[in-house]
């Protein structure tokens, strides 16, 4: 491969890297409070009582995002199954929104 031809094809991965990543947050951002994934509504600010993973679909075979860490306050807007879409109000994740696992999502006692 010629001088010319990589600097082609790595401008032309470069190019398609950043607008890739452009519309993944786009979709993000529009999808702020609820997913379409989710089949139950939550509508609740709350922490994770854990360090967790922090992923992009709800399940293990979806990609990690990173960690939240023990404490990092969320608002948990809805689920599906055992999983709960989040949107991480502190923290290094701030402002994204993704998935954790409902097991490490705290949820307050109701008192009568």
């Amino acid at each position: 491969m010629n001088a010319l031809t990589r600097r082609i094809a790595t401008a032309n991965t470069a190019g398609a890297l950043l607008l890739g990543g452009a519309v993944a947050t786009a979709s993000t951002a529009s999808a702020a409070t609820t997913s379409k994934t989710c089949t139950h509504s939550a509508k609740l600010n709350t922490y994770v009582d854990a360090t967790v993973m922090f992923r992009t679909g709800p399940g293990t075979g979806y990609t990690a995002k990173g960690q939240l860490s023990k404490n990092t306050r969320i608002y948990y807007a809805c689920y599906k199954g055992n999983w709960g879409y989040v949107k991480p109000s502190s923290g290094a994740h701030k402002g994204e929104t993704g998935w954790v696992s409902r097991s490490y999502i705290s949820i307050p006692m109701q008192l009568d």
